[in-house]
């Protein structure tokens, strides 16, 4: 009884440290992307395409939490804690997915080869993670290992998200007048 106790209570460290990786490496390089592509201007050519874009990832997680809100109440009962972080950590990587798109839509005219085939192997490599979590029983692993903090990879993830959009669009205030920052709340 006492081994099958300390076999439950020990932390998974494998899944701990890719959750953790996972953050680092995502996060931390859609940051630096934006901070490197901040000061070139979209082509006028995809301007409203990118715009639009730039708008609707930036709300979407406003949009998700009475969407997510209505499912997990009247839907998706039981297990509520376990729900919230992991729609969370998957809306975070379909976010970055989306979001690294927007990059190879806006910046297409600076990319070389060697970028735009590097930006399609991290949208795949993010999408797969995304498809791959979406099971609610593939996630239970990630609660079962994190326990009451398998909220904050989503959470983290999704600051690093708006950290880095700030970053693009306040750099492009004066490039892209649509697209400002407050701007995006009147559509």
């Amino acid at each position: 009884m006492f081994v099958l106790l300390a076999e439950q209570t020990t932390p998974d460290w494998l899944a701990i440290g890719g959750i953790a990786l996972l953050i680092l490496l995502s996060g931390g390089f859609l940051l630096f992307t934006s901070i490197m592509t901040c000061r070139l201007v979209v082509p006028d050519r995809v301007k409203k395409v990118a715009t639009g874009m730039n708008r609707l990832l930036l709300v979407v997680p406003l949009l998700a939490v009475p969407v997510f809100a209505v499912l997990f109440l009247f839907v998706l009962k039981g297990r509520l804690y376990e729900r919230i972080s992991h729609a969370a950590l998957v809306l975070a990587l379909w976010l970055y997915a989306a979001r690294y798109w927007w990059f190879m839509i806006a910046y297409y005219k600076y990319m070389s080869v060697k970028a735009a085939r590097g930006a399609i192997l991290i949208i795949v490599v993010l999408a797969a993670a995304a498809i791959g979590m979406t099971p609610l029983d593939k996630y239970s692993t990630v609660h079962s290992a994190l326990g009451a903090a398998s909220i904050l990879p989503g959470i983290i993830l999704l600051l690093f998200f708006y950290v880095a959009a700030f970053f693009t669009t306040c750099a492009n205030r004066n490039k892209l007048h649509s697209d400002l920052w407050w701007d995006m709340w009147w559509f």
